[in-house]
């Protein structure tokens, strides 16, 4: 007989070909299945972990968290005592409207989460409905600059006026710097602007009645950045 033949009958006999055969299909079909088994429930768990890591460090440093707000600016007729209104030499009238106009500006620029309503019932009494819609729109959340959704509850906004030139009788120019703190008094904005501010004021009449109504309004008012001074 065939010594090759005779030493393959011998192999079967001893059964070693039927346990090599099965080592040969585990290796080739069982572990590779369960080698990659094992990798993906690795992945799986590895992925969970840093998915709740990321949830976690997300939760304990809320950089930006939405604010959703409601104001009621119902109108109510306010009245304002100007005991000296000499800031324009020789002209009462003009120097009342300095002083409106810059008040307006500081009301109409600072930030405080806690005076939001009475902002806006100061702006809604002292500006033509055109311009109060356009300071609403500004204020909304939906608006990506709004101050509301860009300081929310913890930055507070104040402003200081550098300077006011009137371009004309009812026209001031007016520069200043706002500045954006948080509690902490960390500075998060500091920039130099320039509004332009168009407004109408009564004449002066000192033949009034006491409580007589003395109408002041902007009507229009513009921005300009003039300086970022934490820009780079």
């Amino acid at each position: 007989m065939d010594p090759i033949l005779s030493s393959v009958q011998e192999y079967i006999k001893s059964g070693e070909y039927f346990k090599d055969a099965r080592k040969w299909y585990n290796f080739k079909y069982i572990y590779p299945l369960s080698q990659r088994s094992f990798l993906l429930i690795i992945c799986v768990f590895f992925s969970a972990i840093l998915i709740g890591l990321a949830l976690n460090i997300y939760n304990l440093f809320p950089i930006v968290s939405q604010v959703r707000y409601s104001l009621n600016t119902s109108s109510y007729q306010s009245s304002a005592n100007i005991m000296k209104a000499d800031s324009i030499k020789h002209d009462s009238r003009a120097s009342i409207a300095d002083i409106m106009v810059k008040n307006y500006l500081v009301h109409r620029e600072l930030y405080d989460y806690d005076n939001l309503k009475l902002q806006f019932i100061f702006i809604q009494n002292n500006s033509t409905r055109i311009i109060f819609r356009k300071f609403f729109n500004y204020m909304n959340i939906d608006n990506p600059d709004s101050p509301v959704m860009r300081y929310q509850k913890y930055i507070r906004r104040s402003v200081n006026i550098i300077s006011t030139e009137y371009t004309k009788p009812d026209e001031a120019l007016i520069t200043f710097n706002a500045i954006a703190k948080n509690t902490g008094s960390e500075i998060f904005e500091n920039m130099i602007w320039q509004a332009t501010i168009n407004f109408q004021i009564d004449e002066l009449n000192l033949d009034l009645p006491p409580d007589s109504r003395f109408n002041f309004a902007v009507t229009n008012y513009r921005l300009k950045l003039i300086k970022d001074k934490m820009s780079k």
